[in-house]
C-alpha cells in the first residue's frame, strides 16, 4: 500500500507547482498589458471628432411678418326704408352699378301728396291775407297785432309744407353713393318697415384689406408702406398700401389691426375674399446659419462653435426662418466657426477636426 501511495503524492506536488507557475506568469502578463490598454483608451478619447462647419457671417436681411386678412368694400351700405310703406316701384337691377342719388325704390305716397296739396292751398290763402293786412296797415286800416298774427300763421303754413315734403322724400329710397347694387329681398307691392333690408350697395372700385400683426411689430408698421398679398382666386402677388392703423392693441389677442387699400378698378377681386398677407417690415444686419446647426433643448436652443480647436456649446436666440436657414438674434458673433454636420457626436471640450468649412 505504501509503495503505491508515494508515487501519487509526488505527482500531485508536481501538478500543483506547475499550476502556480502558470498563474504567476498570467498575472504578470495582465499587469504588463494594463497600461497599454489604458493608453489606448485615453488616445481614443482625445482623438478629434470629424465634423463640417461654416463661418458665421452678417448679412443684410429683411424682416417680414405673415398674416391673414379679409377684403372689404371701400364703402358699403345696407339699404332700408325710413318709414313703413308699400313698394310701388323698384328702379334698380340686381348686380348692376347705380349712381349716387339714383332712385332705387319708391313707396306709396298718395296720402302725403294730398296733405301737401292742402297745405299749399292754405299757404296761398294766408299769403293773400298777409298782403291785404300789410296794405290795410299802411292806411291805418288794421293794427300791428293783427298783422303779426297773420304773419305767424303764414310762417306755420310754410313750415307745414316743408314737413309734408320731407315725409314724401322718405318714400323715395335713393343710393347714398355710387356703387354696385346687391340682391334685392323685396318685390313691388310688398310692405316694408325700417327694420327690413331691401338690398346692399358696395363701392368696389377700391377695396380695403384688414389684417392683424403681433404687438411686437407695432413700431414697424407705418402709414404709406406697401404690403403684398395673394388670394384663393388669383395666383398673382398683389400689392396694397397701408393707410390706417388701429390706435390700440387688442388685449385679448395681443395683436394690432391694420387696414390697407387696394386699387380694384379692374374688378379682379370681390369683397369678403380671404387673403394671405406678407409685410416687409425693415432691413437689418443679422446672422443666418444652416437649420441643421441649431440644437433644440429643453429650454431654448444652442449651437456648437469651435474655440481654440475645442467644442463649446453656445445658447442662442433665433428669429425668422427661410427654407434652409435660421436667423440668430443673440448668442453668435461674426467670424465664429459653427459645426453644421456631426453635431450629434460632439460633446463639450472635445477636439474638433473640420473636414470642410463653408465660407
Amino acid at each position: 500500500m505504501r509503495r503505491f501511495l508515494k508515487p501519487a503524492l509526488v505527482t500531485a506536488c508536481i501538478l500543483a507547482a506547475l499550476g502556480a507557475i502558470f498563474l504567476y506568469q498570467r498575472s504578470q502578463s495582465a499587469k504588463s498589458n494594463k497600461p497599454e490598454s489604458a493608453a489606448s483608451a485615453n488616445a481614443a478619447k482625445n482623438a478629434p471628432v470629424m465634423v463640417e462647419g461654416t463661418i458665421a457671417k452678417g448679412v443684410m436681411m429683411s424682416s417680414e411678418a405673415l398674416s391673414s386678412g379679409t377684403l372689404l368694400a371701400n364703402e358699403e351700405a345696407e339699404i332700408k326704408a325710413e318709414i313703413t310703406g308699400r313698394i310701388t316701384k323698384i328702379n334698380f337691377t340686381e348686380g348692376q352699378n347705380v349712381s349716387q342719388g339714383q332712385l332705387l325704390v319708391k313707396l306709396y305716397d298718395g296720402d302725403l301728396q294730398a296733405q301737401c296739396q292742402r297745405a299749399q292751398a292754405q299757404f296761398g290763402v294766408l299769403q293773400k291775407t298777409l298782403e291785404r293786412e300789410k296794405a290795410l296797415l299802411a292806411i291805418q286800416g288794421t293794427s300791428q297785432q293783427g298783422l303779426d298774427i297773420i304773419e305767424a300763421q303764414f310762417a306755420a303754413s310754410r313750415a307745414d309744407i316743408e314737413v309734408v315734403k320731407a315725409n314724401i322724400a322718405k318714400t323715395e329710397i335713393r343710393a347714398p353713393f355710387s356703387g354696385k347694387a346687391g340682391l334685392r329681398t323685396v318685390s313691388v307691392g310688398a310692405v316694408v318697415s325700417p327694420t327690413q333690408s331691401i338690398t346692399t350697395i358696395q363701392q368696389t372700385s377700391s377695396l380695403k384689406m384688414d389684417f392683424t400683426l403681433p404687438e411686437k411689430y407695432s413700431d414697424d408698421i407705418k402709414i404709406g408702406m406697401n404690403v403684398d398679398f395673394t388670394t384663393e382666386s388669383l395666383h398673382d402677388t398683389l400689392r396694397a398700401r397701408v393707410y390706417a392703423v388701429d390706435s390700440k392693441i387688442d388685449p385679448a389677442t395681443r395683436t394690432l389691426r391694420v387696414r390697407a387699400q387696394f386699387d380694384n378698378s379692374k374688378g379682379r377681386l370681390a369683397p369678403g375674399a380671404f387673403t394671405r398677407v406678407r409685410v416687409m417690415l425693415r432691413q437689418q444686419r443679422g446672422i443666418m446659419v444652416p437649420t441643421q446647426a441649431i440644437i433644440p433643448q429643453t429650454r431654448g436652443k444652442s449651437v456648437i462653435i469651435a474655440r481654440d480647436g475645442k467644442a463649446v456649446i453656445c445658447p442662442v436666440e433665433t428669429g425668422s426662418r427661410t427654407a434652409d436657414k435660421v436667423e440668430v438674434i443673440r448668442g453668435l458673433e461674426e467670424g465664429d466657426t459653427i459645426v453644421t454636420k456631426g453635431v450629434m457626436f460632439v460633446k463639450p471640450q472635445m477636439l474638433l477636426n473640420f473636414t470642410k468649412i463653408v465660407p
